[in-house]
């Protein structure tokens, strides 16, 4: 077998594959044997028929088409074991020339995984910003954003629920801290129904509207609000120094991210927001609708988040394996644990096996990294 490899853009590489008429013929020998043995030819005993007698039953392009799949398969293989490449997809296959008592030739065209040189990413240092302090004055506010974000919410129940079990309703759960975000309550007590609004909708920031949603009262109340801030204070922290670590580390990394890990990257990207937008109620033609734009657009202006993202991942990746980061069964078992698989087919429960040793691998390698740089 000879082979000639080009290699292209982004990652496109083309393999040209000759085999000559030799190993072909004993290719083809083989499957006439195996589809020998499985026709079923009068007169002979299964395996005994004559060889021209098995093309004439089984049909010579099949012969054919199965020596040429089981030579693809059996040459291909061992050239991307033997040069290392990593398809990120099927390769497309070009059959050149197929026929019986000559050379066969084909060429395989695909997408590799992209190599990543990291350099000299240790050298690297980001200082790490001190967490805010949460002031009375952020919680005062926050419950503030939390009575008004309520009062709005049981004026839009009002007009949309029917007068009938209205006690079955429940909340978003959400609030707004003092710079507007949302911070999710973990209370499982529901918001009272619109039934009750007679008695609600003339609530004041106290010990009621506390319980109205779910508190004791209203020191209760700044205690989940307060806690809630300081974890959303520390995640913010925590988000602006790998920002930055992840933006000093594409600086010293080489890579060059094909196209398709892009667009895989863009619609994880849209699942997430239709999993969002479906937790809000609404579809994904309304929300382009209210921002103006197209589907097309905003992927267009996605695209180079989401190629920062790849790159991350990659770079990831890379650190992890050159720093030997490794995934315990037993950390695999422990995240399977808040995860009902109950429904699972097994394809599935091994995916999702596999997704989550790939989280764990990937955090572990960040706090590895995080360590090493920041300071």
């Amino acid at each position: 077998m000879q082979y000639t490899i080009n290699h292209g853009e982004k990652g496109r590489v083309e393999i040209k594959v000759d085999i000559p008429k030799a190993t072909f013929e004993t290719a083809y020998n083989q499957i006439l044997v195996k589809l020998g043995h499985d026709a079923k030819i009068d007169g002979f005993r299964p395996g005994k028929a004559p060889a021209d007698v098995v093309e004439g039953k089984v049909g010579l392009n099949k012969i054919l088409n199965e020596t040429a799949s089981s030579s693809i398969s059996k040459h291909l293989s061992d050239i991307l074991e033997k040069e290392k490449l990593i398809p990120l997809e099927s390769p497309k296959i070009a059959v050149n020339t197929l026929a019986k008592s000559s050379p066969f030739s084909f060429t395989a065209s695909f997408t590799q995984k992209p190599k990543v040189k990291v350099g000299s990413w240790k050298t690297i240092k980001v200082k790490k910003v001190a967490a805010k302090e949460v002031t009375e004055k952020d919680i005062d506010e926050s419950i503030k954003n939390i009575y008004e974000a309520w009062v709005k919410q049981q004026e839009t129940r009002n007009k949309k629920q029917e007068t009938k079990d209205e006690e079955s309703q429940v909340s978003q759960k959400f609030i707004y801290d003092a710079h507007g975000n949302k911070v999710f309550f973990e209370d499982k007590k529901t918001l009272r129904s619109s039934s009750n609004q007679d008695s609600t909708a003339g609530l004041k920031i106290n010990d009621e509207f506390a319980k109205a949603i779910g508190a004791r009262d209203l020191g209760h109340l700044g205690e989940i609000v307060k806690k809630d801030l300081e974890t959303l204070v520390a995640d913010q922290v925590e988000a602006k120094l790998e920002s930055e670590i992840f933006d000093k580390m594409i600086e010293v990394v080489i890579i060059e991210v094909p196209d398709i890990l892009v667009d895989d990257e863009l619609n994880r990207i849209l699942i997430r927001l239709n999993s969002e937008l479906e937790r809000q109620k609404k579809k994904l033609e309304d929300y382009l609708a209210e921002q103006g734009t197209t589907l097309d657009a905003l992927k267009a202006k996605w695209r180079s988040q989401a190629e920062k993202n790849v790159k991350i991942s990659l770079i990831l990746e890379q650190i992890g394996q050159d720093e030997k980061v490794q995934v315990l069964p037993s950390e695999v078992e422990q995240a399977l644990k808040g995860v009902n698989a109950t429904n699972l087919t097994e394809d599935q429960k091994r995916d999702l096996e596999r997704y989550l040793a790939v989280s764990i691998f990937q955090a572990k390698t960040l706090d590895l990294v995080k360590k090493a740089v920041a300071f």
